[in-house]
């Protein structure tokens, strides 16, 4: 079992901390680490779009042996947390892939608004770059080392959800 936010990082399906993490939050069970919840900041088009200062919901991650429920009463607890410590921010967004077959069932448990998907506005979908022989996955064409034959595959368009969290923010 994960002991601190890296280990339930490394257990998490994308195995990696998003860039800019600016809150984790650790859910305890009888004293035992049993869940994690960590907010990032998203891309500056993002509070673009929403008008006010957000924050992504990047990474959750709970064990297994805790009961059902359990991701919204974490989600829950944290959008309280930031509420009261965080008023600055207006709202928070989460993706849900589903390429790892998330449909955001979640979040709309929690009263997130479903707010489309990552490609609906894009005039061309966006594209990863895989290194032909190792199948290591490049994010940009300009992260691929030189001399690398790449294979591009279009990426999977997410679930986006949104929670306004104060009066100014709808």
């Amino acid at each position: 079992m994960p002991r601190n936010v890296s280990g339930f990082v490394a257990a998490h399906y994308l195995h990696k901390l998003p860039a800019v993490v600016t809150l984790s939050l650790v859910m305890f069970v009888l004293g035992k680490p049993k869940g994690m919840v960590l907010y990032a900041l998203p891309p500056r088009q993002t509070a673009i779009r929403y008008g006010g200062a957000t924050w992504e919901l990047a990474r959750l991650y709970i064990t297994d042996d805790v009961p059902n429920n359990a991701e919204t009463w974490l989600i829950s607890k944290s959008v309280k947390h930031i509420k009261v410590n965080y008023p600055a921010v207006d709202f928070l967004v989460s993706y849900a892939d589903p390429s790892a077959g998330h449909v955001g069932t979640i979040y709309r448990a929690a009263n997130w608004k479903a707010d489309g998907m990552t490609d609906d506005e894009r005039k061309s979908p966006r594209s990863d770059y895989y290194d032909a022989k190792t199948g290591k996955k490049y994010g940009r064409l300009g992260h691929v080392p030189e001399g690398v034959a790449i294979e591009k595959r279009p990426r999977i368009s997410k679930y986006r959800y949104v929670l306004p969290l104060n009066r100014r923010a709808k």
